[in-house]
C-alpha cells in the first residue's frame, strides 16, 4: 500500500446513504477529514468498474449530465463529486490547490471503498486526474484528460473571464441571473445549462442570487495552480490516458485555447501509451456536452488497463 494512501478505519466518517432523483442520478454527502463533499452517483455500486468525475474550475458535478447516465447503462459505477468550494460541498475559508482536491477524491474513494477508479477530468479536473496518477498511481487504473493538463496558455485568463466573472456578483434575481448566462457566447444553451446554472445559484431571502462558488476560493485556486509544478507530472503518469481536446478557442479562431494542439501533442509524447482524440466544433465548455465526446470516453474506457 502506497504511503500516500488514507487508511479508513471504523471510527472515521463514511459517505452517506444515497438519495435517489428521478433521473436516476443519487446524491449524497460524505463528512471526510476537514471537509464534506457533495456527490452524484449513477449506477450501482461497483469497485470494478468505478469511474471518477472531475470538474472543472467553476463547476460543479452537473457538467457530467451527459457522461454520467451514459457510462451507468453500460453497467459503470460513476462517481462525480462537487469539489470543495463548489456546489453543495463545504466552502472552507481556505485550503484550494490540486492537492487539497486530490486528498479529499481519494478520501471520498476510501469511504467508497474504492482502491482503484479511472478517472475523467476537465479543464482543472485534468490536472487534478494527472495529479492524482502521478502521486497516487496505483488508485487510478485509466486516466482521461480533458481540454487540458498542458502548460497554461498566456490568454487563459482572459478566455475564461466570462464564466468568472459572476462570481461574487449579486444578481437581483434568479430570472435576471439566467438571463445573462444565456447570453454568454461559449454556451450552446440546452437543458443541460439551464440546470447547471439553475444548480450553481445561490438564491438568497430577498430573492438576489449569487453563484454557489466564492471568489475568494477560485482566487486561491488561480494562485495555488500558478505555484504548482504541474510540468513534472506528465513524467510520472503510468495509467493508460486518452486526451480530449476542444478545437473552437474562446476568443476567435486559434485564439483562446486552452490545450493547444501542439501543446496536446507534446503531452501526448511524454504520458507513456498515451492517445490524442479532437473533438471538432466543441470550445473549452462544450467539449463535454457532445455525443462524440461521450462514444470517445466510452470506448477508451472499454480497453484493457
Amino acid at each position: 500500500m502506497s504511503f500516500f494512501r488514507r487508511r479508513q478505519t471504523e471510527t472515521e466518517p463514511a459517505a452517506s446513504p444515497a438519495t435517489a432523483n428521478a433521473n436516476g442520478e443519487a446524491a449524497s454527502d460524505a463528512s471526510l477529514p476537514g471537509v464534506t463533499l457533495h456527490y452524484a452517483t449513477w449506477g450501482t455500486p461497483n469497485p470494478a468498474n468505478a469511474t471518477l468525475l472531475i470538474h472543472g474550475l467553476t463547476a460543479s458535478h452537473k457538467e457530467w449530465a451527459l457522461l454520467g447516465p451514459a457510462l451507468a447503462a453500460e453497467g459503470r459505477y460513476v462517481i462525480a463529486p462537487d469539489l470543495r468550494g463548489r456546489g453543495l460541498s463545504a466552502k472552507p475559508a481556505q485550503g484550494y490547490g490540486v492537492a487539497f482536491h486530490a486528498a479529499d477524491l481519494t478520501a471520498l474513494c476510501d469511504a467508497l471503498g474504492l482502491d482503484t477508479v479511472d478517472v475523467v477530468g476537465h479543464s482543472l479536473g485534468a490536472v487534478i486526474g494527472m495529479y492524482m496518477g502521478a502521486v497516487y498511481p496505483q488508485r487510478v487504473r485509466r486516466l482521461v484528460m480533458v481540454d487540458a493538463g498542458g502548460n497554461i496558455p498566456e490568454d487563459t485568463a482572459q478566455a475564461i473571464a466570462a464564466s468568472v466573472s459572476r462570481l461574487g456578483t449579486v444578481y437581483p434575481s434568479l430570472d435576471a441571473y439566467l438571463g445573462l448566462m444565456r447570453q454568454l457566447p461559449m454556451f450552446e444553451w440546452d437543458d443541460l445549462w439551464e440546470a447547471y446554472f439553475r444548480y450553481d445559484a445561490d438564491v438568497r431571502a430577498d430573492g438576489t442570487v449569487t453563484s454557489r462558488v466564492p471568489k475568494t476560493a477560485i482566487e486561491e485556486e488561480s494562485l495555488a495552480l500558478g505555484l504548482t509544478r504541474s510540468e513534472a507530472l506528465p513524467d510520472l503518469v503510468r495509467a493508460p490516458t486518452l486526451l480530449i481536446r476542444a478545437t473552437v478557442g474562446l476568443l476567435g479562431p486559434g485564439r483562446g485555447l486552452i490545450l493547444p494542439r501542439a501543446e496536446a501533442e507534446r503531452l501526448q509524447g511524454i504520458i507513456p501509451n498515451c492517445q490524442l482524440i479532437e473533438i471538432d466544433g466543441t470550445n473549452h465548455y462544450t467539449v463535454v456536452t457532445v455525443q462524440p465526446f461521450v462514444e470517445s470516453v466510452r470506448a477508451f474506457l472499454a480497453t484493457e488497463a
